[in-house]
């Protein structure tokens, strides 16, 4: 749990980034959400994977906050 009693919990996510560029940007996007508490790629998986560690975010408002910045993201189960 977070300091505010939210439970933290790990999103994964199988995306379209593949570069550190395209990856920091939106890092940076999601790092800004209060229900974000860290993220991380790993361009280096087949499915340049997007772990979130969330006090909050759900996965559809990930895939929304991508989607509103033309990128592409399904939640992995």
């Amino acid at each position: 749990m977070n300091n505010n009693g939210t439970p933290l919990e790990v999103l994964v996510f199988a995306t379209g980034i593949t570069t550190t560029k395209e990856a920091n940007t939106l890092l940076e996007l999601l790092l800004l959400h209060k229900g974000v508490k860290q993220a991380n790629f790993d361009l280096e998986d087949i499915d340049n994977i997007l772990r979130v560690v969330s006090c909050g975010i759900t996965e559809e408002e990930v895939e929304q906050l991508l989607s509103v910045h033309h990128m592409q993201c399904r939640a992995l189960v």
